[in-house]
Parts: C-alpha cells; sequence; structure tokens
C-alpha cells in the first residue's frame, strides 16, 4: 500500500520512533515541497514538545542537522511531482472548492497524494484537508 507523507507526518517521524517505523513497510511518497516545508518549520519556529518535567519548550535542529536527517528520510520515500500543467489545472479548480490563501500548500499535497495514487494520505491535520476536499483517506501518523 502507499502513503502519501504531508509535512506534520514527517516531523512526527522526527520525534516518534513508532511513526518513523511505519517506513519499514509499504511505500511512501511526498513531493519536494514537503522537504522545504520541513526544513523551514523545524530550523525556525520549531515544534512545541514536553519535556521530562512537564514544561513546553521548542524543538528546533540546525540546518546542518536538518538536512542530515532529510537526506536520511528521503533514502526511504519517493518524490513524485505535480507538473506544470497539473498544477496550473489544480489552480483552476481552486475558486470552485473555496481555496485560497494558505489552504493552497495542502490542496497541492492533496492533488499530489491523488497523482501518486497513495491509498492514504498521512497527516496530523485532517480538518485542513478535509476542508480543501481531496479524494485520497486521511490517516494520522
Amino acid at each position: 500500500m502507499k502513503h502519501y507523507w504531508d509535512t506534520s507526518a514527517v516531523i512526527n517521524a522526527l520525534v516518534s520512533t513508532s511513526v518513523w517505523s511505519r517506513l519499514d513497510s509499504g511505500e511512501h511518497v511526498t513531493r519536494l515541497h514537503t522537504f522545504f516545508e520541513f526544513f523551514s518549520t523545524i530550523t525556525g519556529r520549531g515544534i512545541k514538545l514536553t519535556n521530562e518535567q512537564g514544561t513546553k519548550v521548542s524543538f528546533t535542529l540546525s540546518a546542518a542537522d536538518a538536512a542530515t536527517w532529510l537526506r536520511k528520510f528521503s533514502s526511504r520515500i519517493q518524490v513524485d511531482e505535480l507538473n506544470l500543467d497539473q498544477t496550473l489545472a489544480g489552480f483552476d479548480q481552486a475558486e470552485k472548492k473555496g481555496i485560497q490563501g494558505g489552504m493552497i500548500y495542502d490542496f497541492g499535497h492533496s492533488l499530489a497524494a491523488a497523482h501518486s495514487g497513495a491509498a492514504s494520505l498521512l497527516t496530523r491535520n485532517t480538518d485542513d484537508f478535509r476542508r480543501v476536499g481531496g479524494k485520497t483517506r486521511l490517516e494520522w501518523p
């Protein structure tokens, strides 16, 4: 079975061995945009985690560590991109679907998941993906 990974699922793979272990079976795919989003998030604002003392902390990586981790991740996943015509056709659908602003990024992931033939789209942002109306089954990572 093929699974499409959005950025939130990739970030989960960084911090959760059980999510990382999902890469051990099946086929896995994402698009290059995911790598940029991951890098931006994890080297910028980071993600909120709770430490052993129960305090919320921001977890970040250096640019070098993020690049190293993404290289490791890339060896476990395929990259499948929409071409220009497919991307422009997606933009043509956007208004009909009420998609504008930042929603276009999740819509792009949804289009790429369908294009790749993925059976599921792994995401922690299920509400956002329901709003863009993709056809691929949503699954929590």
